[in-house]
């Protein structure tokens, strides 16, 4: 495929399903997409409600539904594909698919649609060695045309208006961001297996709720509803700022007011390296060389003596995969002793 495929296209339609980490780990190609074409317009193809947190920040110009009528159809070799898939795919002159397609199947229904240039990768790297990051694996993608990443991803940037959103939020529980730190932890995540244990969440803080002027704020999302549960009567003596089903409009603002996120392999610890706040992230059956957020502020915190090649994702409950909280408290202590210094 000829290097030359961007040169004239005004529409460019990248197709991302997956959890709201997968849709992250995408910022550095969409970033470099952006880079090349600053007048194309850029568009995803995912779940919405995943990658709302990329709308108005001056890298994709729209996102759109996955599920689509008929969309099943496009998995399947001679299906006749309805007129309007035919509709909303005409309309761009390159996709870029990271679908799994071993057959080839997706890619040429595109094709048949009448897409000029169609370029498709799985989502995933193969299993290693070698090792290869999953974002520097989409980028494999846009390198084969010419498309390169900038040296750098700088962070998301994150409005005066959205800042705004928290003020009564701060007013209600005493919170002054001018010199109150706030920590913000997740306890969450989409997979069991990688979910530091709950107690250790709770030790944590407990450990930083009792040093002078740090506010603990612990998130939990609809997946993990009975984490709250297990998890407030292990904070006890200390009063928790808890926050359920906060959704990502909220917590954007939240994390940029961070002095530390600590959070598990997740989509929003990822998110949170993504707009340049202090992260830890904790690992234990992945590997961060493969799934560990990006970002000039991170920490990523394993057990001593880090990952062996050959682990299996624990069962819920075993912690013997993961650091112990002495690590992660070291490692949030170093972010929160910066505070004030470009923060």
């Amino acid at each position: 495929m000829q290097q030359s495929i961007f040169k004239s296209a005004q529409r460019i339609l990248v197709i991302r399903a997956g959890a709201l980490g997968d849709g992250v780990l995408m910022l550095p190609t969409l970033v470099a997409l952006r880079a090349h074409l600053p007048h194309a317009h850029l568009e995803v193809l995912g779940y919405p409600m995943r990658w709302s947190w990329i709308c108005g920040r001056g890298i994709v110009d729209a996102v759109h539904p996955i599920d689509r009528p008929g969309m099943h159809l496009m998995f399947c070799e001679g299906a006749e594909l309805p007129p309007s898939l035919q509709s909303f795919f005409g309309g761009y002159e390159v996709v870029l698919s990271y679908r799994p397609d071993p057959e080839g199947v997706f890619a040429g229904n595109l094709r048949r649609l009448g897409i000029r240039h169609v370029l498709s990768q799985p989502p995933f790297p193969p299993p290693p060695p070698p090792k290869v990051h999953v974002a520097d694996f989409a980028l494999k993608l846009i390198a084969e045309v010419g498309v390169y990443p900038p040296r750098e991803i700088p962070p998301l940037p994150i409005s005066a208006a959205e800042r705004a959103r928290m003020a009564p939020f701060f007013a209600t529980h005493g919170i002054d961001p001018s010199c109150d730190r706030l920590v913000v932890l997740y306890p969450g995540g989409g997979s069991v297996g990688k979910r530091w244990p709950i107690e250790r969440f709770a030790a944590l803080a407990r450990a930083l709720a009792v040093q002078g002027g740090i506010r603990v704020a612990i998130s939990v999302g609809y997946a993990e509803e009975t984490l709250a549960d297990q998890l407030l009567p292990l904070l006890e003596p200390i009063p928790p700022l808890l926050l359920t089903h906060w959704p990502l409009r909220d917590l954007i603002p939240l994390m940029g007011y961070a002095a530390a996120v600590i959070g598990n392999d997740s989509g929003l610890t990822h998110l949170s390296a993504a707009l340049g706040r202090p992260t830890v992230a904790i690992f234990g059956p992945t590997d961060p060389e493969i799934w560990g957020p990006r970002g000039a502020r991170v920490s990523i915190v394993q057990r001593e003596g880090g990952q062996a090649a050959d682990e299996s994702p624990p069962t819920a409950g075993q912690g013997a995969l993961f650091p112990d909280v002495r690590r992660v408290l070291r490692a949030a202590r170093r972010w929160l002793v910066h505070i004030g210094r470009n923060t």
